[in-house]
């Protein structure tokens, strides 16, 4: 089996205080694909360090309780901790989704602002 490399990041406007995140899902050649058994890397060490912790109860986190309560109801995944430069297309896509219409967006296809950081993180 084949493991996807799942890449997240979140962005706060500064001036509304709005937050948001971006993930995207890549094969092992950093293609843009859907999932079946999921990597998850994030730039934020802490972040990744709860989610892998099994003991989120006491977690005053809200969105990462929920998070791990996701993942444990899916088979195949992992965490891991990854250099903020290569995670460029994630936190592009963050920062995208404070211009959308919904609180969730489902993209099919890459959007044509980060073809080009695709291929960056592909080289990181």
């Amino acid at each position: 089996d084949t493991w996807v490399y799942l890449s997240t990041d979140g962005a706060v406007a500064r001036d509304s205080g709005y937050t948001a995140t971006g993930c995207v899902a890549r094969d092992q050649d950093g293609n843009w694909i859907g999932y079946r058994r999921i990597i998850i890397m994030t730039d934020n060490l802490e972040v990744a360090q709860i989610l892998t912790d099994m003991d989120l109860e006491d977690s005053g986190i809200t969105v990462l309780r929920r998070t791990h309560c996701i993942l444990q109801s899916e088979r195949g995944w992992m965490i891991k901790h990854i250099p903020r430069n290569q995670n460029l297309v994630a936190d592009r896509l963050a920062k995208l989704s404070f211009s959308w219409k919904s609180s969730l967006q489902v993209i099919d296809e890459a959007p044509k602002d980060i073809l080009d950081l695709l291929q960056v993180d592909k080289m990181n």
